[in-house]
């Protein structure tokens, strides 16, 4: 039990990612608050009990002292302020910088080092490989796809780095070019995608009609084939475990 001080024994976390790769790593007991948004991915039953605080993005000090947490885990998006504010109230901050889908294995082993769970952070990579490698297989025995994944509408906005992996595993190119961003219309009409995947962050359900709608679209590929379609977003946004089932979700949307 001794030896077991040297891990952190109350873990704030303030993302679903975060909070998803902990309870896979087997690691509920050392939660003591999860954020508003969890539930949505890793389902009510898993967090039943447990305080529920605001995400990175607007969490305050005032919301984890009560908690007494060893430690607070975070992602981005991130605000200054509210960094700065909880470090100022002397928590113990760890903020996570996913980017490609290997930044996502390291930020698995690395929150398995710090729970004392490394073997259990190997398995869950080997298992998302092997999802991975089943769907590669799968779907690059049809022709290649140009995607957009539109992840805001207004601004107009793509998807993250980790998007172009998943992408790229399942025989489909991210268009345009250059994830995280803010883009022109133009750049997506020239682009011509032929499938439009709609994962707006929060919303369930995207209003599809509305993209369908889009003046000056009516020439896409995706648009004049019926092709833009949605998933459940939060399992290809939040880059945790959960984005091998979210792999498995898109190439179905892909091609159905």
């Amino acid at each position: 039990m001794q030896s077991d001080m040297r891990y952190p024994q109350r873990i704030v976390s303030l993302e679903p990612s975060v909070t998803a790769t902990l309870l896979a790593l087997g690691q509920r007991a050392r939660l003591v608050a999860v954020s508003k948004h969890d539930a949505r991915l890793v389902g009510e039953e898993a967090i039943a009990g447990l305080p529920r605080v605001p995400c990175t993005w607007s969490v305050r000090a005032d919301d984890l002292l009560p908690l007494e947490p060893d430690l607070v885990i975070g992602s981005v998006p991130m605000r200054e302020k509210s960094v700065s504010e909880l470090l100022k109230a002397g928590l113990n901050l760890l903020l996570l910088y996913p980017t490609t889908l290997e930044s996502i294995f390291d930020n698995i082993r690395l929150l398995a080092a710090l729970t004392d769970a490394r073997a259990a952070g190997e398995r869950i990579i080997t298992d998302m490989h092997a999802t991975f490698a089943r769907l590669r297989e799968q779907t690059h025995r049809h022709p290649r796809l140009r995607v957009f994944m539109e992840v805001w509408s207004h601004p107009l906005m793509n998807g993250p780095a980790w998007h172009v992996d998943v992408l790229d595993i399942l025989n489909a190119d991210f268009v345009p070019a250059g994830p995280d961003r803010r883009l022109e219309e133009q750049e997506v009409l020239e682009a011509d995608p032929e499938v439009i995947v709609v994962v707006w962050p929060g919303v369930d359900a995207p209003p599809l009609e509305k993209v369908y709608a889009r003046k000056g679209w009516e020439n896409v590929t995706a648009i004049r084939e019926g092709r833009v379609v949605t998933i459940p977003e939060i399992w290809i946004n939040a880059p945790g475990p959960n984005l091998a089932q979210g792999a498995e979700q898109l190439a179905q949307a892909l091609r159905p």
